[in-house]
């Protein structure tokens, strides 16, 4: 999938090798400090009587405002990919 991808954007397999290591660890470092917090916040919307998609934004939201007290530099789509996964886990561990 990885070669695929290269392929359509057009990215050489040295360009990938060098620069895929480097996305890897800010996506993992990202991650790995909003976790923790998306988990509380995913929790806390959790009971709530909204709608799926507002409890999202809600979410998202909350996030973007807690890694800013944090001091986390996030893209949206990593808050984002971050909520989803807090509300895998949760679902994992509600089974």
């Amino acid at each position: 999938m990885k070669s695929l991808v290269a392929k359509i954007l057009g990215i050489t397999n040295s360009i990938w090798r060098f620069y895929g290591p480097l996305l890897r660890q800010l996506v993992i470092s990202g991650t790995g400090a909003l976790l923790p917090i998306a988990l509380d916040i995913v929790r806390s919307v959790a009971d709530s009587d909204r709608t799926s998609g507002q409890k999202r934004e809600e979410a998202i939201k909350t996030l973007k405002s807690r890694a800013v007290t944090e001091g986390i530099s996030a893209t949206e789509s990593l808050i984002r990919w971050t909520i989803e996964s807090a509300v895998q886990r949760m679902r994992l561990e509600d089974k």
